[in-house]
């Protein structure tokens, strides 16, 4: 691979503080891996699931490290890589000049951005340079300073409003600071928080455990993903298993039945229990 990336941690030669330089260059890597997760659009369950980078050059005093790929991820290749890196250079100098998630940027790599810029100075000096290199040649590079993390975490802040509706069971109340639910969608799995005021509360409590319909203003973050939901109004739903007509277990397993039509299956394992 011919793409390489030179940092420079932050410090003046022969005076850089090694801690946080180490910090800054750990969290450089963790960028590094979020954005090829974003590149390949497979999220990495360990950091070792990930490419390695090797330091093929280090020049002490000033604290400067040569990076390239090493073990590559599983699916990725050096071109994959090549775009990791243009993206991660890009994005910083993005980051740099104005609020927003830069371009290829997912909203994880956005926070690992932030926790990276944050043990960096305002100043140009004390911040770290993250120079692209092909073939041993500059072609891009960005000092990026503590201004990185306040465009982006302004950028974090940013959340997107919808009227709409959710289903699933829902569970848990908490009266404490908020009132809020737990509303596990039947759709995904996933939880959802519910917050609903005090007129609301009688109808949430009574409500527990069973499938509901939820009718509110639906909150989502940058990437989509669903953050909640201000209830405006509740619906109690028939349990699923409730509704599949009788007709559908023949589609489950024709010989469930034994030859018998699936109304009277049902009459005859009813009246046995």
């Amino acid at each position: 691979m011919d793409t390489e990336l030179r940092v420079t941690l932050p410090g003046a030669e022969g005076n850089a503080d090694a801690r946080r330089a180490l910090a800054a260059l750990d969290r450089f890597l963790a960028l590094l891996g979020q954005l090829e997760d974003s590149v390949l659009n497979k999220r990495a369950t360990r950091s070792d699931e990930r490419t390695t980078w090797a330091i093929t050059h280090v020049r002490l005093g000033s604290l400067v490290t040569t990076l390239a790929p090493n073990r590559l991820k599983r699916g990725a290749t050096t071109r994959t890589l090549d775009e990791v890196a243009g993206t991660a250079v890009s994005g910083l100098a993005e980051a740099e000049q104005r609020d927003g998630v830069p371009p290829g940027w997912t909203v994880k790599a956005a926070n690992v951005g932030v926790e990276l810029a944050n043990v960096l100075g305002l100043l140009a000096t004390d911040g770290m340079v993250v120079e692209l290199l092909e073939q041993g040649q500059v072609v891009r590079n960005v000092t990026v300073t503590r201004r990185a993390a306040e465009h982006l975490a302004a950028a974090l802040k940013v959340r997107r409003q919808s009227i709409g509706s959710l289903i699933g069971m829902l569970d848990t109340v908490s009266l404490h600071q908020k009132r809020e639910a737990g509303l596990w969608l039947e759709r995904t799995g996933e939880r959802v928080p519910v917050t609903f005021d005090a007129t609301q509360t009688g109808q949430v409590t009574a409500s527990l455990g069973k499938r509901v319909e939820i009718s509110g203003r639906i909150t989502r973050d940058l990437d989509d993903r669903l953050q909640g939901i201000k209830m405006r109004s509740l619906t109690v739903l028939p349990d699923k298993a409730a509704t599949t007509p009788a007709s559908d277990l023949i589609g489950l397993d024709p010989d469930l039945t034994g030859g018998s039509t699936p109304e009277d299956y049902l009459r005859e394992i009813r009246g046995a229990s």
